[in-house]
């Protein structure tokens, strides 16, 4: 089953918004210090779309890409509520194509960790090259082997809400440096009974020179790499990095 279709119902609910609200003034700031080359942009792996659609009511052309059915019908079903019109595609990040370049592409809340080889990561910033005009921005965000080994590491998480409850389970394996997630979610249903769903996820960290050379492969340009939601260098103990990198301009 694929992951996200019957978590996305409750994503939001279950608190995993507030990642995506604290991710937008951040965005404001950095592109503060790297302005893209216009006001149109790629939310890549965008979920529930709660970033894509902040940038549409700013009067940015937004297009938003998942690959989760249901994160999908969530992000169009609050479009609609909002009567913001947003452009919305199912795709594997690894192979998306858009109707034009924009000039940011965004990839947000670790969902590049979930690229499990060095080879699909780099395949993700070929086509976000491709996706970019001349001089055109990068914003993505990743966890580090901190955060997947001594943050998350072997734990046990539990949410609740008015009609969820949400259990992770999650393991850290040090051989493969692999994380994984069971997910177990509970969602009130109209009668009143509550519907079971299971889910795995699975993540894996990079080095930073590991990043780095993947980028600048891609041809693109490292700008900065940021502890996430500062402007900090990321040291030994970061949890979360926030890479900023640029294709190159034409008269480069």
């Amino acid at each position: 089953m694929p992951i996200y279709d019957h978590y996305a119902q409750v994503y939001d609910d279950a608190g995993q918004i507030a990642f995506s609200l604290k991710m937008i003034p951040y965005l404001d700031d950095l592109l503060q210090r790297h302005p893209a080359p216009g006001r149109s942009m790629l939310d890549l792996a965008c979920g529930t779309g709660t970033v894509a659609l902040s940038f549409a009511q700013q009067g940015w052309e937004v297009y938003g890409v998942d690959a989760s059915a249901g994160m999908l019908a969530q992000a169009r079903r609050k479009a609609q509520q909002m009567g913001q019109e947003l452009a919305l595609s199912q795709q594997d990040m690894r192979y998306f194509i858009l109707p034009h370049p924009v000039a940011l592409v965004t990839c947000l809340y670790d969902s590049l960790n979930y690229m499990l080889t060095l080879a699909d990561l780099q395949q993700v910033f070929r086509c976000v090259t491709m996706a970019l005009v001349p001089g055109g921005v990068f914003m993505g965000d990743m966890n580090t082997q901190e955060m997947l080994e001594h943050v998350w590491g072997s734990n046990t998480f539990f949410v609740e809400g008015k009609d969820l409850a949400v259990i992770m389970n999650s393991s850290y394996d040090p051989e493969i440096g692999l994380s994984t997630v069971h997910i177990v979610g509970f969602v009130r249903q109209e009668d009143g009974r509550y519907a079971r769903f299971d889910e795995h996820h699975a993540e894996t960290s990079y080095t930073q020179d590991e990043v780095r050379t993947a980028l600048e492969g891609a041809g693109l340009a490292v700008e900065a790499a940021y502890e996430c939601f500062s402007f900090d260098p990321p040291d030994t103990e970061t949890n979360r990095i926030m890479w900023v990198a640029r294709k190159a301009s034409e008269r480069q």
